[in-house]
């Protein structure tokens, strides 16, 4: 049931680490459970390199308290069952403190209602977009153990919206999936939409894993509109898209960021993909940004224009951070210590080998501390959840190109009037 995909073990000698490092003799296991094969696969493979260099990073620069950290990566192969068993195995067998994911809402939803929260361990998704966790959290049912290293969909549904006024669509159709995702992203747009004078030709939910979405793709084309907003993953989204365009829709589509993918634009083929308004979470230029650019394509090759690869090396980062600030690598001290490392009064500390060893050196020290990721600042509010701007991005000329940004300050100015 589990695909043990891989464990990031000791990489001392690749990263010619001293002598200090070499006498380490244990070893902290973090957790991760992500999308590797399903329809978020082609996605979650390569956010999942984003963490797997975390470790290798933080282990170059002298690990956790003494100790080397270990990555137990687990497929939840996109669905919220195997995501379950997956947690469970990793907190009731491994005893993990800490586990980086999931990828889809819903996978993380069920992973934390059912595992994370009640077992009191830490759970930090680098892109789990659900307003719904917001909610979790207001109500009390996290514990404080959620933390996102993307924004929220009530950032993305507004920056959507805008584009969508941008561009003079009147009309949209809606065809969402029918999890924490979907159901999220398509209510937090409609509402910014029709707040900004545009209208809701159709709401349409579909189910993931069908043969066909004819029925779907045509109820949502009466009355026609002037574009589709498709809420969902590569697999089935591909299906969708061509159903559409065979149905005769416009090929206007609006696309979030669980289709921002390149094998999407191939397999849909570019050439029904007219025009192209997507968002995602958006990476503010850091120092950090530049490192892990280099630093990836080093180890990857070249760094693939798609979303929350950086937010999974942040995520990784602060774990390993907020364990040596703490001096303890168990889940409460590293849910304490995380904003104690993202410190906006602390010394700046960025991705990297070199600037890492520094921060855990000062944090295992007490000092206070900023970690400013490859993703951004990274600055949690009290239920675990960060602003960040969207990246703006199309197809063009075949590729998946990212055009513009839509800025945190903006969101803001948008949401409030929208209120």
């Amino acid at each position: 049931m589990f695909k043990k995909i891989a464990f990031a073990a000791t990489v001392l000698a690749a990263f010619g680490a001293g002598p200090a490092q070499a006498q380490q003799k244990c070893t902290t296991t973090i957790g991760s459970v992500m999308s590797l094969t399903g329809s978020l696969g082609a996605l979650g493979q390569e956010i999942a390199k984003g963490a797997q260099l975390a470790v290798a990073d933080l282990n170059a620069a002298g690990g956790a308290n003494g100790c080397q950290l270990e990555l137990s990566l687990l497929d939840d192969q996109t669905g919220p069952s195997v995501g379950v068993d997956a947690a469970r195995k990793l907190v009731d067998v491994q005893h993990v403190q800490a586990i980086v994911g999931a990828l889809s809402s819903g996978v993380s939803a069920s992973i934390l209602t059912s595992v994370t929260a009640g077992s009191n361990v830490v759970q930090i998704s680098p892109a789990s977009t659900s307003p719904m966790f917001t909610e979790l959290a207001e109500q009390g049912k996290t514990n404080g153990y959620w933390f996102r290293t993307c924004p929220s969909d009530a950032l993305q549904g507004v920056a959507m919206a805008k584009l969508a006024h941008d561009a003079g669509i009147k009309k949209v159709a809606v065809l969402y999936l029918n999890n924490a995702y979907g159901q999220g992203l398509s209510r937090e747009f409609i509402a910014a939409f029709e707040k900004g004078g545009g209208k809701i030709t159709q709401n349409v939910v579909y189910n993931p894993s069908q043969p066909s979405y004819r029925s779907e793709a045509n109820k949502a084309l009466n009355p026609k509109p002037d574009a589709l907003f498709l809420v969902g993953y590569p697999g089935d989204g591909t299906t969708i898209a061509r159903e559409w365009i065979g149905a005769g829709g416009p090929q206007k589509f609006l696309l979030p960021d669980g289709l921002q993918s390149q094998d999407f634009a191939n397999d849909v083929g570019a050439q029904y993909l007219k025009e192209v308004h997507g968002t995602a979470a958006g990476s503010v230029d850091t120092p950090s940004l530049e490192t892990f650019k280099k630093e990836y394509q080093a180890k990857y090759g070249a760094l693939p224009s798609q979303p929350y690869i950086t937010n999974a090396y942040d995520a990784t980062v602060l774990i390993g951070l907020a364990m040596a600030h703490a001096k303890k690598n168990d889940a409460k001290s590293i849910r304490d210590n995380i904003r104690k490392v993202t410190d906006p009064k602390g010394e700046k500390i960025y991705a990297g080998v070199d600037s890492l060893k520094k921060g855990l050196q000062m944090a295992s020290q007490g000092k206070a501390v900023q970690y400013v990721g490859a993703s951004g600042p990274l600055q949690f509010d009290k239920h675990g959840d960060i602003d960040a701007p969207m990246v703006v991005w199309t197809v063009k000329d075949g590729k998946v190109t990212e055009t513009g940004m839509v800025s945190v300050d903006e969101i803001r100015k948008l949401r409030s009037g929208a209120k």
